[in-house]
């Protein structure tokens, strides 16, 4: 399959998925919401889980830090696992691994649904994260195998905007899962999820990377090296700063945004949750209008058009805040609902373009695409972490200028994809 920049905007008609065997594969919804699913098993765990962090600290008798590992463990756990179990799929197929990811996922809420100690919510904490890195990069695969050319991109969005849809909702869901029946009951809920989408995969979901195109058997070193193929494509690191600074705008506002709420504007903290939703939204609508428009006006458009929408939207931001304004809206409505369009344009087009460059090892592109998104976020959440969380500067400056590296990357695009 050639890069995706290389082929040209189709203007007309929908065109067909086909598998690694030429074989056409009618696409449907239902295996859209199934593999959106299996995506967003990692980031819904604990979506989920964060209202109980305190039950759990008060039933165990646990410090802060402890049961903070119960969050930092399995985001370790997920980054790492994007890289590592990434070539698995390039091995041994997609549909295995899928399969095996959302049961590993299974074993792990179990496991935390009877954890009688911390140390072991722990362990099945990081064997959820193992699980659902796992579904993550094999469900991505699968729909890579299924989306020829900038078709791909399309699916990206439309699977972002099944997912973002869930995640909007879970803080809720996870407070009425406490309220019924504690902290337990979140992780039984994760059991009762995971195992619907196994019969569903089992049932409905085929393997898309025929044996012929599998890489190689060998020993754990031969298991990386598709990982360390895809990196020394000309270009592919460059990509993967660009989604990685894409994407770390998002975690970097959610990090600092609730500090921002009491010591910026003097609101309660609980006013955050109705201000959060303003963020998944702009996504949404950026990913409609890819979704809408994105066939027709190519990725050579919408990666710099979103990403300069997203740095006028901080600089827009940052005006308010000179001019005094110091009401949430100031900052939700430029910083967080039109940022986040911008990046609903920009990301899940320039993933489709790393993804694009890696074939045929989707596996491990999908996995590097991910790592790279986890590292960047949290160097941004540690950036914004430094400076006074009594301002915004330092949160639209940080924002500001990944979007002002992106466009740069992008502008030298014809260097990096000759080297």
């Amino acid at each position: 399959m050639p890069p995706a920049e290389l082929l040209p905007p189709v203007r007309t008609g929908s065109p067909p998925s086909f598998t690694g065997t030429g074989t056409r594969v009618k696409r449907n919804p239902g295996q859209m919401v199934l593999l959106a699913a299996c995506t967003s098993l990692g980031p819904l765990a604990l979506n989920l889980y964060l209202p109980s962090v305190p039950e759990v600290q008060a039933q165990f008798g646990a410090s802060v830090a402890d049961v903070q590992a119960t969050v930092s463990l399995p985001l370790v756990a997920f980054g790492l696992g994007l890289v590592l179990l990434g070539p698995l799929t390039d091995r041994f197929g997609r549909r295995p691994c899928l399969l095996g990811g959302v049961a590993l996922f299974i074993a792990g809420s179990l496991l935390g649904a009877l954890a009688p100690g911390l140390g072991l919510l722990a362990i099945a904490r990081v064997l959820q994260s193992i699980g659902s890195a796992l579904a993550f990069i094999s469900s991505r695969a699968i729909v890579a195998d299924l989306s020829p050319g900038e078709q791909l991109a399309r699916s990206v969005a439309q699977m972002t905007m099944l997912i973002l849809v869930v995640q909007s909702f879970a803080p809720m869901l996870g407070n009425l899962l406490i309220a019924t029946g504690g902290w337990r009951m979140v992780q039984s809920f994760g059991v009762a999820l995971a195992l619907v989408l196994l019969g569903g995969v089992a049932l409905k979901q085929r393997e898309t990377l025929p044996r012929a195109q599998r890489a190689a058997p060998g020993g754990a070193l031969d298991l990386l090296r598709p990982t360390g193929t895809v990196l020394v494509r000309p270009g592919f690191v460059v990509l993967l700063l660009q989604v990685g600074l894409l994407y770390s705008a998002y975690p970097a506002f959610l990090s600092i945004a609730p500090h921002l709420m009491v010591e910026a504007f003097g609101r309660p903290p609980t006013e955050f949750a109705y201000y959060f939703v303003m963020l998944p939204m702009g996504y949404f609508a950026g990913n409609a209008f890819v979704l809408r428009f994105g066939r027709r006006l190519g990725q050579e458009w919408l990666i710099p058009a979103g990403t300069t929408f997203a740095l006028l939207a901080c600089l827009l931001c940052m005006l308010l805040m000179a001019l005094g304004l110091r009401h949430p809206l100031a900052l939700f409505i430029p910083a967080g609902a039109l940022l986040n369009f911008g990046l609903g344009l920009a990301l899940p087009t320039v993933s489709a373009r790393a993804v694009t460059r890696s074939s045929p090892q989707v596996g491990s592109g999908w996995g590097l695409v991910g790592c790279a998104q986890q590292v960047m976020a949290a160097v941004a959440v540690q950036v914004v972490g430094l400076f006074r969380t009594d301002s915004p500067w330092p949160l639209l400056l940080t924002c500001g200028a990944a979007m002002v590296l992106v466009l740069a990357f992008e502008a030298a695009r014809g260097r990096w994809t000759a080297a």
